[in-house]
């Protein structure tokens, strides 16, 4: 099932380079090199990490690019028919790891939302939002009929998705569980719910906010909403952070300060300038032209996803498509917002462009399954 149907899909050449999309490559290698250039910058002098260089963490996570890519050639040897096939075993096996998060999961930050397992820590939810996608894709796949969603065809697929959320977000995670929320929202929208379902669903999320804000969020989550809604109540204090971070953001100006120059980053008054907040970084050295070099990287990344999506075979690649662009724009959106404002401060990196294995290797794999979808758009 294409997007928009097997007749454009036919007017493509079926050559390997024709099906192999050589642009989206590129502008995930680009994507990391700027990062690397600002991962490097970030980490230097930071009290942190003794004994670590910014060579080293450059390093690191160039190592992060190559696991990526070669996960990428792993996904690309199989065809993603075959995926399928297995898509509740992937799903039941990252369940699994998050379950054990827990009980031998280690505590970083106040949360514990890690695995160790010796030469990496493996953040068990980051590769569950591509297994729930998965799952849901199967799921829908195999449904019969067309008719938009009532409530009692949302029982499943939403213990599906709220499931591995709930256990996300009670690490606890709210960032990333609410993106594993969004990411599977997006495939549900893109299925058809009925209006009267989703009227129910908004007005029930504003009903039940209060009761979320006295007994399901904890104080710091909170103080981030307090301070969302005004940073200069506690500027010394709660509100630092997002002060900082707008503050860095802002003196790049048009240009920036100049690569290893900025005052906010390399004095480290914004937090975690090689992971969540490395937009700070690109922003205040780079300027609003380095800020739009991103952002035209990331809409050509968006671009060539979706010119895939247009030309999936079948209502399973579609379905998956559709849940990894969602998946990687909404992080794109929040982890920028956040940073400059106009987002409660939660904890998601910017998509391989913060330092981290896990999240790299989670969107080079969730690339992986766009370009075998590509691939075999022609293939029977």
């Amino acid at each position: 099932m294409s997007l928009l149907g097997s007749q454009r899909a036919e007017e493509f050449e079926s050559s390997d380079e024709a099906r192999f999309d050589w642009a989206l490559i590129l502008a995930l290698v680009s994507l990391v090199g700027l990062g690397l250039i600002n991962v490097y910058s970030a980490t230097a002098n930071i009290p942190g990490l003794v004994g670590v260089t910014s060579y080293d963490m450059a390093l690191r996570q160039l190592m992060n690019l190559g696991i990526g890519l070669f996960v990428i050639g792993l996904i690309m040897l199989v065809d993603y028919r075959l995926v399928e096939r297995v898509a509740y075993v992937i799903y039941g096996v990252n369940f699994f790891f998050l379950a054990l998060v827990p009980i031998f999961g280690v505590v970083r930050y106040g949360a514990r939302r890690w695995l160790n397992l010796g030469f990496m820590s493996y953040q068990p939810s980051e590769t569950m939002k591509i297994a729930t996608i998965l799952a849901l894709a199967k799921y829908f796949h195999n449904r019969s009929g067309t008719h938009r969603l009532d409530f009692k065809d949302l029982i499943k697929p939403g213990l599906i998705l709220c499931v591995p959320g709930f256990l996300t977000i009670t690490q606890p995670d709210l960032g990333t569980g609410g993106h594993l929320l969004i990411s599977g929202t997006a495939i549900l929208l893109f299925v058809g719910i009925r209006p009267r379902v989703l009227i129910t669903g908004i007005i029930a999320a504003i009903v039940s906010f209060p009761v979320a804000w006295q007994y399901g969020l904890k104080p710091y989550q909170k103080d981030r909403i307090r301070t969302f809604i005004d940073p200069m109540a506690d500027p010394k204090g709660e509100g630092y952070n997002a002060l900082q971070s707008m503050i860095a953001v802002g003196s790049g100006q048009l240009s920036g300060k100049g690569f290893k120059q900025g005052t906010q980053t390399q004095l480290h008054f914004t937090p975690e300038g090689h992971t969540d907040f490395i937009f700070t970084v690109l922003a205040e050295e780079w300027g609003f032209l380095g800020a739009l070099s991103l952002f035209g990287l990331y809409l050509f990344l968006m671009y060539r996803c979706v010119h895939i999506a247009s030309l999936a075979r079948d209502k399973f690649g579609s379905l998956v498509c559709v849940g990894i662009i969602g998946m990687i724009a909404s992080q794109i959106a929040i982890n920028i917002a956040m940073v400059c404002g106009m987002f409660p401060i939660v904890g998601i990196p910017l998509p391989l462009v913060s330092y981290g294995g896990t999240s790299v290797i989670t969107v080079c794999a969730s690339l992986g399954m766009l370009l075998n979808i590509g691939y075999r758009r022609t293939i029977f």
